[in-house]
């Protein structure tokens, strides 16, 4: 039987297992910042980026591969919405300036 992965960015993450926490902290995540997208909680900050991120890791109730998966794709949509591109280019080329 072939391990089941998950992809993350240019990455595939191989789960230890059928019932790996991992794939349903990663699924949780993901949902969780677009639902957040609509919310109170955007536009972020660095303390609020920290904040949550050291909620999840803080919470006893889940088990740490949860936890993994769930910051993994959080942070996965948070550069996927995020409205600066991560792509390179040269500033003169996309900018046009008024010159007087």
């Amino acid at each position: 039987m072939a391990n089941q992965t998950v992809a993350i960015g240019n990455a595939v993450i191989a789960l230890a297992g059928n019932n790996d926490p991992f794939n349903d902290g990663y699924s949780t995540g993901y949902r969780e910042f677009y639902g957040e997208r609509h919310c109170s909680l955007f536009p972020l900050t660095s303390y609020m980026i920290r904040d949550h991120l050291m909620m999840i890791i803080n919470e006893s109730s889940c088990s740490d591969l949860w936890k993994a998966g769930r910051v993994a794709s959080w942070i996965e949509a948070l550069m996927e919405n995020c409205p600066q591109t991560f792509r390179s280019f040269v500033p003169e080329k996309r900018m046009s300036f008024l010159y007087v």
